[in-house]
Order: C-alpha cells, then structure tokens, then sequence
C-alpha cells in the first residue's frame, strides 16, 4: 500500500519535475528565433518565444502576454481567425500544419507565413491548449513565383517562337506562290513571242503581259529588300526637299496600265502644297504601295482617287477606294507583316501582306502619321500625315 508519506513525495517529485521542464522550457524560447507560442483553452498566452515577440508584439515582453490573448495584440480580423483556429483545433484535436498564407495582422500585402498549430496535451492525453509555429516563408513563395513567372514567360516565348515558325512557313509558301504565278506567265509568253507564228499585234500584248509581271515581280523583291532593311534596323531616309503632287503623279502613271486592265478609275487630286522635307524615292514607294492595294482590292467598274493636300503644318497625302473593304475586326492588325483580312482571304485576292506593313515604316520614318477608314464592302481611305518643315534637334515633334 502506498503511504501518505510516499505520495507526498511523489507530487514533490512531480512538481520539481515540471519547474524544471518549465524552466528548460522558458529558456530556449527566450533564445530562440522561432516563432512559437503555447495558449490554454481559452486562447490565453501561456509561454512566446522571442522570435515570435520580435515578429508580432516588438518591444513587449514574454511576461506582458501571459494570460492575454490575441485580441490583446492583434487586429479583430487576425485574433478572430486565429482565435476560430485554436477552438476548433481543442474541439477535434485535428491539427493545421504547414498552411501558407497572406500575413493580415501588419497590413503587409507581401508578407508570407507558413503555420502549424498542435493540440497541447498533458500526461494523460488529455487536450488542455494549442501550441503553435510560425515561419516567414517570403522569400521562398517570391522565389517559386519568380520561378513560375520565368516558366510562363518560357511558355510565352516557346508559343511565339511557334508561331513564328508557322508564319515562316506561310511565308516561305506564299512568297513562292506570288513569284511563281508572275514567272510561270513570263516564261509562257516568251515561248509564243518566240513562236514564229505569232502576229505582230498578238507579240505587243504578250509584250504587254510580260511588262506587267516584271513589274510584279520588281515590287515584290522590292518589299521583301525592304523589310530586310527595316528589321534589321538599316533603313534610313534623305530628306530632300520634294513636290508631293509630282510623285503622286508619278506614282498614278505606273499604276494607270494596271488600273486601265481591271476597268478601275484612277485619277489624282491636288491642292497647293509647299514642297515638303521627304525621301522622294521612299514616298513613291509608300503610294505605290497604296495605289497597288487600291487597284488590287476594287472591283471592275470601281475608282481609286488620290487626293494631295494641306493641314494645318502637315501634308496630307490620300488613297480612296471604292473596293471591298476592310472588316472593323481586321483593322487594328492590317499594318503588321503578312497580315491578310479575312475579306482578301476568302476572295482569293493574292498578296504577301506586306505592302501596309512598308508605308507605315515609310510614314513612321518621316516623323508621320497613317490612318485608315473603311467600311467593309465600301471601300477604303487611307490618309498620311508628313510634317511640312524638318523638326528642331532637341524639340519634341
């Protein structure tokens, strides 16, 4: 039988035990940089470690928070949830381990923490608080999120890269379609002008056919020269002093042959213009360009004018057509490269997409502006803006 005596001196024991476990106990969270925290059942602070008062409560001390709770420290929002937390943990002695989540109670939108909170148990099991730790895992969600971003910016880069790849080959396919089409027809019509029976008047139109494809031919390989140039960052403009109505005369008369073919009106309008600062070479380029989509894109029975004109310090420069049309979904993309509309891809309409892409380059390096208006089925009017007078150095335009 146990004594009094025996028993007395086993609580003695007891009790010196737990002082001591106590005592270790207070001790290594007074030195220790961890963030951890034991409660009772009802929340209230049992024991915080130094990490823990130096990351929520800073100049506060351990003995301050004894028998508090968190709604002494922290904001209704955070003890609230906290508070949810550690009841529920009591009532079902199920843990929370290693959830990561937004820090609220500093307002701090970039602050993350990973927290495991425990059922505290006595020597019989019994659940009589929680005991919880918290880590600030920042730098580690900033990292897997500069990762993350890293992959999708690789995604990104490897989806462009296909998409590249796919408009290389449409490239590649329609260039050689559109110089093929033009060499298949000279090569035919050389075989019958070389035939002896061929008459005099038949001779001067396959002569005519040929011109014509030449000159197809000619401006392609210009474009394609051309877009050379403009990506690798080589092309350069002579600003010269130049009358606008001259070269769109001129432009009109290399087009007329074309327009007069397809039963299209061509006609120029002009008002007085002073001469104008531009590469004249490369502004014939741009009308050509203009006029060429004009002629292509209108009907038989159509008009295309050409209209040169004044706005306040700008020329204006404008192609109008009465031909299909550019549909409102297509327009905001009809100056990138190889860009075709859906209205010229089903009506078999042939083309690189690259004219609109060379005058805005054009316009772009003479400080200018290029806009469009359409109605699909209406027609088009594109308009260019170029300064009169040459910019200041150092003036913004």
């Amino acid at each position: 039988m146990v004594t009094a005596r025996q028993r007395h001196q086993g609580r003695q024991k007891s009790e010196a035990q737990l002082a001591l476990e106590l005592t270790c106990m207070s001790n290594l969270l007074s030195t220790s940089e961890e963030r951890v925290c034991f409660k009772d059942r009802l929340s209230r602070f049992l024991l915080v470690s130094t990490g823990w008062l130096a990351a929520y409560a800073p100049g506060r001390t351990a003995e301050d928070l004894i028998g508090k709770t968190d709604f002494d420290v922290f904001s209704e929002h955070h003890a609230s949830a906290a508070f949810a937390d550690e009841q529920m943990i009591i009532k079902t002695g199920e843990p929370i381990v290693g959830r990561v989540e937004l820090e609220t109670f500093a307002g701090r939108p970039d602050t993350w923490v990973s927290t495991t909170k425990m059922p505290l148990r006595d020597e019989d099991g019994q659940i009589i608080g929680t005991f919880g730790i918290s880590r600030d895992v920042t730098a580690q969600i900033r990292a897997e999120k500069a990762l993350a971003d890293q992959a999708e910016q690789l995604s990104a880069q490897n989806e462009r890269l296909r998409e590249l790849d796919g408009m290389k080959d449409e490239f590649i396919g329609m260039v050689s379609h559109e110089l093929r089409t033009p060499l298949t027809s000279i090569v035919g019509y050389v075989k019958l002008l070389r035939d002896k029976r061929t008459s005099e008047r038949d001779a001067s139109e396959y002569a005519e056919v040929i011109q014509r494809n030449s000159q197809r031919l000619l401006r392609l390989v210009e474009d394609l020269l051309f877009l050379s140039e403009t990506h690798t960052g080589k092309m350069a403009v002579e600003l010269r002093s130049a009358d606008l109505a001259e070269i769109a005369a001129s432009a009109i008369r290399e087009m007329r042959p074309e327009a007069e073919r397809k039963n299209v009106g061509l006609t120029l309008s002009t008002a007085a213009v002073p001469r104008v600062p531009v590469d004249a070479t490369r502004i014939a380029q741009l009308l050509g360009n203009l006029i060429s989509n004009a002629v292509k894109f209108t009907p038989q029975g159509g008009k295309v004018e050409v209209r040169v004109g004044a706005e306040g310090d700008r020329a204006v420069l404008a192609v109008a057509d009465t031909g299909v049309g550019i549909p409102a979904a297509d327009r905001e993309q009809i100056f990138e490269r190889f860009f075709r509309s859906a209205t010229v891809t089903r009506a078999l309409i042939p083309g690189t997409g690259l004219g609109l892409t060379i005058a805005r380059d054009i316009v772009t390096a003479h400080n200018g502006t290029i806009t469009v208006e359409s109605e699909e089925g209406r027609g088009s009017t594109f308009k260019v803006w170029l300064p009169l007078e040459l910019p200041v150095p150092g003036v913004p335009g």
